[in-house]
């Protein structure tokens, strides 16, 4: 690419590192992975802090340097973070706003809305914090890439409307799976444009696995080569969410499985009928006593399974950073999850991979990779049914892996070009803009 249409200055909304979920943070460690590999000079990555703060990101030896600014729907419309301040000050050209005059610097926007929160179902409020950021982008002039999401559904007429608004005045908008194209497809209606409106893949199949810093002995016994050739070691991911308020979830979702009960009845069969070790991995990271906690649901679990099974059961650090939470995914043989970013993390290392799913969303990142067999509804599901489709998934782990090896070079590889694509088509609009 020549020196004039490169891209120097990056912002990134939708994809902040400071919310405790580590499948968002996967979505933003992926782009500031790939942005820092093409040069890009300047990223600022808007989270939940205060002001303009400069910090690094880790990735093994390679630290990649970003800047983080606050962005947050707040009614102290004074605060500077706050979007509706940011918004008017991008009005008045920035104005005396850091996160203003940071946007208005920027040759492009990035845009990925937590993956999956383009959507209204999450009531109105959750929709404009989502929506402003990118009608902000939009204001100041910027190129606006809604990189790859899901777009809906949308449960108003007015929210329908405002997303495609949106969506036909971005300068790209990449779909993450076949369904979210069609939605999107739908949102743009005639202003449809195959150049600029793309399917493609969840960012995270491209993040790198980095081994963790302070891996415990454990772990680092479990996965020597002498070890592993001897017992097979197992990931299971649970969700907080489901397992800490398991009243609330079945209302809230509709969940015909008691999911409590599947997984100390799933893990309790494969420790007594198998050798296997087990590695629980928990992906979002609250703090104790939130009932979104991973890792307090992975220590309750442990704490009633049989005391003579618990030295064949690990958790891992809730300090791990999504890539190094991916290289420890990867050391594994089977894997089944309730968070869909874990199951990315397998999918994308080529380990067989299970979901205990209560979203839509997860079929089609499954179908992504011809792995939809493997998707397991708890929605639809009576809890005997998910056992045996767990147990009858672990058990032809190895069938599954050799699908996943013809597959899952192709889909990392389009996780990669996808973000050079961006890339190389936003950069000769943004130097126009800059010209004109």
């Amino acid at each position: 690419m020549n020196t004039a249409s490169k891209l120097r200055n990056v912002c990134l909304f939708g994809a902040s590192p400071d919310t405790g979920n580590r499948g968002v943070t996967a979505l933003c460690h992926s782009a500031l992975w790939h942005l820092n590999s093409r040069d890009v000079e300047r990223v600022t990555v808007f989270d939940h802090g205060v002001g303009l703060r400069h910090d690094t990101v880790d990735f093994g030896e390679r630290r990649v340097p970003i800047q983080r600014c606050g962005a947050v729907h707040s009614r102290r419309y004074h605060r500077p973070e706050c979007l509706w301040n940011i918004r008017v000050a991008t009005w008045a050209r920035g104005g005396f706003n850091p996160a203003a005059q940071a946007i208005r610097q920027a040759d492009a926007v990035l845009d990925v809305s937590a993956g999956d929160s383009f959507t209204d179902l999450y009531g109105p409020r959750r929709f404009q914090t989502i929506v402003l950021p990118k009608l902000i982008a939009l204001d100041a002039g910027r190129p606006l890439v809604l990189l790859p999401q899901t777009y809906g559904p949308f449960q108003s007429e007015q929210a329908s409307e405002t997303a495609s608004r949106i969506v036909r005045r971005a300068t790209m908008a990449w779909a993450r799976d076949t369904d979210g194209f069609t939605a999107l497809q739908k949102l743009l209606g005639s202003h449809f444009d195959p150049l600029r409106h793309r399917c493609g893949v969840d960012m995270a199949f491209a993040l790198p696995a980095i081994m963790p810093a302070k891996l415990p002995a454990q772990l680092v016994n479990w996965f020597s080569p002498v070890e592993r050739t001897q017992r097979e070691v197992i990931g299971f991911n649970i969700s907080g969410l489901i397992y800490n308020q398991p009243q609330s979830a079945v209302q809230q979702f509709g969940l015909q499985a008691n999911y409590c009960e599947l997984v100390l009845t799933f893990l309790n069969w494969l420790l007594q009928t198998t050798n296997v070790r087990i590695v629980l991995v928990p992906h979002v990271m609250a703090p104790k006593g939130n009932p979104e906690s991973d890792y307090d649901a992975c220590c309750q679990v442990l704490s009633q399974l049989p005391p003579e099974y618990r030295e064949r059961v690990a958790i891992c650090s809730p300090d791990d950073s999504p890539s190094e939470l991916k290289w420890v995914i990867a050391q594994t043989k089977w894997f089944a999850g309730t968070r869909m970013h874990s199951t990315i993390a397998a999918l994308s290392s080529g380990v067989p991979t299970a979901s205990a799913s209560y979203s839509l969303k997860t079929r089609g990142v499954y179908e992504s990779c011809g792995h939809a067999h493997q998707v397991f509804e708890l929605r639809h599901l009576q809890t005997d049914e998910m056992l045996h489709a767990l147990q009858a998934s672990f058990l032809r782990r190895n069938a599954d892996r050799q699908l996943l090896s013809n597959r899952i070079p192709d889909v990392v590889q389009r996780a990669r070009q996808q973000l050079d694509d961006i890339v190389d088509f936003v950069a000769p609009a943004s130097a126009c803009r800059k010209g004109a």
